[in-house]
């Protein structure tokens, strides 16, 4: 369908102006600014009309002032000023050739227009209400506030509030994130205005019953009337109704709590503080609430839920068994238990020994979940590429022997037994090995006892901090925020040493950081609209080419471990393949369904991976471009498991397994060689937005939207540990080349450095 916006056309909808340019019944383009067709009306006030546009294959929204007095136009305008200023991921964008005006043909009458970017996903009402009204967990809902709060700091800060937050007007998109809609932080003003006007029963709502506060509907809205919207708004999540279900007149006041149990006294008292009667009774600013939510969480924890929410009830004592004769067969079973323990102790320092000698014989062994090479040409420009020998740490190196848990041995004992056995043929060079891996997996959960310390937090980003990248060489450390800079840090003493601002001062957003495996060079990108790539010399931060790629936006770029080549993912769902020296753009990689979020190399630089929107990993043989120019190819593989959006993909270093963490709360393992799932890792810490792989392969980050890191053991799926790293979702993680150091980029506006040696002394070496 084309859609006609000319407000005097007799049929707008008409339905046999599909395919036409001019409008069978006013003579109207159709194609507005030459590129924007509507295909459906989405809402009508009294202010603006709001549609869904097609702009070449992408969806977007545009909004349709109604009105032609001065002041309505002068605060159009103005929406649409703020609105290009504001940069979060949690606000529609206005492209900065967002606002135009349309000149009606055969009139004088100009028509005001308004470009913005699409939000998918359901709004909080209807997802609520296709759940039956099931509240929202505790979790959820402190996960959600601070969401929303983060929303409400950008908006605050350039002196605007939004003044119509409710359910309806809050999406979760499809990647779990919350995103404002119907963005009132000047439209409501306008609404102001058409109420003095008397146009306000033509459809513009200025306070919307049960959530807007008294101030405001008596006409004077401050900052924190949007706090009591917000309050109002998760009374509704947390209980499955609307807030005016529990209004109580005679106290004036909600009385909501009940409905509610299972939500801790601490969530309670701070939602009744966000809906105070009075502005000055509740939170002033934004940092207050962050402050309040991150002590509500540790109290929280520090309850464990013990005779928290519910009491318990007393069972009575259980009545005394009959005494039996002892069973003889149980007590020589305890007797053998107890001398196997006692043997263990005895071997456990031989058997350490024997460990560190065979493996180190052995190094060369392939590892449990390893594959044979990809096959390749040697006269390829892909040709395999070794990554940097780090020089390896013996177990004991700098640090003291751990004592083996008794219990995992005991395992690796029966391993050891089934290893030597008779019944399986081979030399004795092959049992060697074997016997020392099997006594090594029962070791290796002994990662856990490391003394992961926080080393530093750098600040100084003013908002989310999108990817973070490490050098080489490990001295310094980069990251890129929405803020729309890139800083570079020294890595031992946090000192920030320059900040690139090239995309910051064109008014765009940093989505994506690279540095080149051989040190020199730092590419990062966009996805504001008109996406680009920006390539600069890392030691000198001098700009060196800026690439015109991916126009909805590129959303992440990757270098080859060879520096020839660069990979950007882009919202149109393709991959674009760059020679990173020229700056000249080889081939497009196609087939995802919609955004890609990661893209990574193979170490051996054979093999590209992809993990996009449509939940699907996808694997390109990079042999197979050998020579061509201009290509659009589609995966030689697609990898399918996940329920929700890939964010994030990494390879091990030895290139045969591949990690895509995911929206669904997994990380899952798979076999590059064969596409083969191998495991599948439970984060229950929301949605994995970043992996990475410690240089060893022996470690598996995950950053979480609850703000946590998790470390596994990538051999056995085991937990090594958990961090509570950020107040926000963790964007991005990376291993220093030595794998000794831990850095973590969150929406909290900070880099975390993480020291990961078990030994209590910083393990930075002296630059």
């Amino acid at each position: 369908m084309s859609y006609c916006i000319n407000p005097n056309c007799p049929k707008p909808s008409d339905p046999l102006n599909a395919n036409n340019r001019i409008c069978r019944q006013c003579g109207t383009e159709l194609l507005i600014a030459g590129r924007y067709r509507v295909t459906k009306l989405l809402g009508e006030g009294g202010f603006a009309k709001t549609y869904e546009v097609d702009d070449r294959g992408f969806a977007k929204v545009l909004k349709v002032l109604q009105l032609k007095e001065p002041k309505a136009i002068a605060l159009f305008k103005q929406e649409a000023n703020v609105l290009q200023k504001l940069r979060h991921p949690g606000i529609p964008r206005v492209e900065p050739q967002g606002y135009f005006t349309v000149k009606m043909r055969a009139s004088k009458m100009s028509i005001h227009c308004l470009v913005m970017q699409k939000i998918y996903g359901q709004n909080l009402e209807e997802w609520l209400g296709d759940r039956g009204n099931y509240p929202i967990t505790q979790e959820e809902a402190i996960d959600w506030l601070k969401q929303m709060t983060d929303i409400l700091q950008e908006v605050h800060r350039w002196q605007f509030f939004h003044r119509d937050i409710k359910p309806t007007n809050i999406m979760l998109q499809p990647n779990g994130q919350l995103a404002l809609i119907d963005f009132g932080s000047v439209r409501e003003v306008t609404g102001t205005y058409l109420a003095k006007m008397g146009v306000g029963h033509r459809g513009t709502v200025i306070a919307s019953k049960g959530y807007a506060p008294p101030e405001q509907e008596n006409g004077h809205p401050v900052p924190q009337s949007d706090f009591f919207a917000l309050g109002r708004t998760f009374v509704h999540l947390l209980t499955g109704k609307h807030p005016l279900e529990f209004y109580d007149p005679c106290t004036d006041t909600l009385q909501w709590r009940n409905s509610a149990p299972k939500i801790s006294p601490f969530l309670a008292d701070f939602i009744d503080y966000l809906i105070s009667r009075l502005p000055g009774n509740r939170p002033q600013n934004t940092h207050v609430i962050l402050q309040q939510l991150t002590e509500i969480e540790k109290n929280i924890t520090v309850k464990n839920n013990f005779l928290f929410y519910y009491p318990l009830l007393y069972q009575g004592l259980p009545k005394a068994k009959p005494w039996k004769k002892p069973n003889l067969k149980s007590k020589k079973l305890a007797v053998a238990t107890v001398l196997l323990i006692g043997i263990v102790g005895y071997l456990e320092v031989n058997i350490y020994k024997y460990i560190r000698a065979n493996l180190t014989e052995n190094n060369s062994t392939e590892s449990p979940l390893s594959t044979s090479p990809l096959p390749h040409k040697n006269d390829n420009k892909f040709e395999t590429i070794q990554p940097p020998q780090m020089p390896e740490k013996s177990l004991t190196d700098n640090r003291e022997v751990s004592p083996v848990k008794t219990a995992p041995l005991a395992r690796a004992m029966l391993n050891v037994t089934a290893a030597i056995s008779p019944q399986k043929p081979g030399s004795e060079s092959n049992k060697k090995p074997a016997i020392a891996k099997s006594i090594a997996s029962a070791i290796t959960p002994n990662l856990s006892d490391k003394n992961i310390s926080l080393y530093k937090t750098l600040s100084g980003h003013d908002q989310d901090v999108q990817s973070v990248a490490i050098t080489p060489d490990g001295t310094e450390i980069a990251s890129g925020s929405f803020d729309g800079t890139i800083k570079i840090w020294n890595l031992k003493t946090g000192e920030l040493m320059q900040t690139l601002t090239g995309h910051s001062d064109a008014g765009e957003i940093v989505s994506s950081i690279a540095i080149s495996p051989d040190g020199k060079i730092l590419v990062s990108s966009t996805n504001s609209y008109g996406g680009n790539i920006k390539i600069w010399d890392l030691s000198s931060g001098l700009l060196l080419a800026t690439l015109n790629a991916q126009q909805v936006g590129v959303s992440v770029v990757a270098i080859s471990p060879d520096s020839q080549f660069l990979a950007s993912g882009g919202y149109d769902g393709t991959i674009q393949l760059w020679n990173l020296a020229l700056g000249e753009e080889i081939g497009t990689f196609s087939g995802h369904l919609g955004r890609v979020f990661s893209v990574a190399f193979s170490p051996n630089g054979q093999v590209l991976a992809s993990g996009a929107e449509d939940g699907s990993v996808h694997l390109w043989n990079l042999n197979q471009i050998q020579g061509k120019v201009g290509f659009n190819l589609q995966p030689d593989r697609r990898l399918l498991g996940h329920i929700g959006i890939v964010h994030s993909v990494v390879f091990s270093p030895d290139s045969q397994r591949l990690a895509s963490g995911s929206a669904d709360k997994t990380i899952k393992l798979w076999q590059v060689e064969t596409g083969e799932a191998i495991a599948t890792l439970a984060s229950h810490s929301g949605s994995m937005l970043s992996v990475a792989i410690s240089p060893n392969g022996q470690i598996l980050a995950g950053g979480s939207l609850l703000g946590r890191i998790k470390l596994w053991n990538l051999d056995t799926g085991e937990v090594i540990d958990t961090l509570s790293a950020h107040s926000r979702w963790v964007e991005s993680v990376v291993f220093s080349p030595d794998g000794h150091i831990l850095a973590s980029g969150s929406s909290d506006r900070t880099v975390k450095i993480w020291d990961l040696e078990k030994s209590p002394r910083s393990s930075f070496p002296n630059r």
